[in-house]
This record gives C-alpha cells, structure tokens and sequence, in this order.
C-alpha cells in the first residue's frame, strides 16, 4: 500500500504514468468507487457551506457523474483508438488516484473562501491547482497513449471543452 501511495504522489509530480500503477481490477473498482464518493460528498458539502442564506443549494451531483463518465469513457475510446486497451485498467486507476487528491485539495482551497472580500492569492493558489491538475491528466495520457507531452495536453484541454460543451447542452 505504501508504495501504491508512492506512485500516486511520483504521479501529481509528473515523475511516473499509468504503467507504474498495481494492474488489479478489485483496487481499481474500489479506487473509482472512492472517488465518485469524495467527488459526490466534496460537492454536496460545499454546495451547504457556500451557499448564500435564504437560497437553495444547487445539486452538482449529475454534472460531477456526467463529467467523470466522460473523462473516463475518453479514456477508454482513445486508448482503444491507440490500439492499447490493455492500459485502461491502470490508466482509470491513475485518473481516480490522482483525481482523489486534487479534488481533495480543491475542496479545502474552496473552504477558505469568503465572500465578504477580494481575495487575489485563493484565486492566484486555485489557478496553479487548475493547471497543475491539466499537466497530471496530460502526464496521465502521454504515458497511457504513447503521445508526446504536447499532444497529451492538448487531448486533455479538448477533453475539458467537450465536457464543458456537454454539460452546458445539456443545461445541467
């Protein structure tokens, strides 16, 4: 286990890929469940603490499963696409490992907000948060692909519109 969280943190450091991940289907559904629940309690949480009083918190609950099934299901049609569909298990495995963590540290940036006030390092600290999460599932896709590392975050950034462009279609 321990060198299990080793790999995830040489992950969010760009240091190791999918491959370097356990191949073990059990972990890996377990893995995903635990995400699709952080994601899920992370969101409910902050949808009570954030908003306003007087006003009904907005359920982000669909729009989080609708942008994980895309995320994954890009995943699954590129690496089949690539001829490498023996990568996905590893591969979702690495997007639910990594994902874990950095929704978690989202989750706690977004604690610390406030609305009474301008707050210009939260948003500074949140955007680097943003791009360094796009370099990890870039990091994610050229390792699982066998891509270059351009081409990785490009698949990544059209991976973020499409599901921008999907859940804004859908009103959601």
């Amino acid at each position: 286990m321990a060198s299990f969280w080793h790999t995830v943190l040489d992950l969010l450091r760009l240091k190791a890929g999918p491959q370097d991940m356990p191949s073990h289907r059990a972990f890996t559904l377990v893995s995903i469940v635990v995400y699709v629940a952080v994601v899920m309690v992370t969101s409910a949480w902050l949808a009570q603490v954030l908003t306003e009083p007087g006003k009904e918190p907005v359920d982000e609950s669909t729009r989080n499963l609708i942008s994980i099934a895309i995320h994954f299901g890009a995943a699954a049609l590129l690496l089949a696409w690539r001829r490498r569909p023996e990568r996905l298990q590893q591969t979702l495995l690495a997007f639910a490992a990594t994902g874990t963590i950095v929704r978690l540290l989202v989750f706690f940036l977004l604690l610390q907000q406030s609305p009474d006030g301008n707050q210009p390092i939260l948003a500074l600290v949140w955007f680097a948060l943003f791009g360094w999460s796009l370099a990890v599932d870039a990091n994610i896709f050229r390792h699982a692909l066998d891509v270059a590392m351009p081409v990785a975050m490009l698949i990544t950034v059209m991976l973020l519109a499409l599901t921008y462009i999907v859940l804004h279609l859908a009103m959601l």
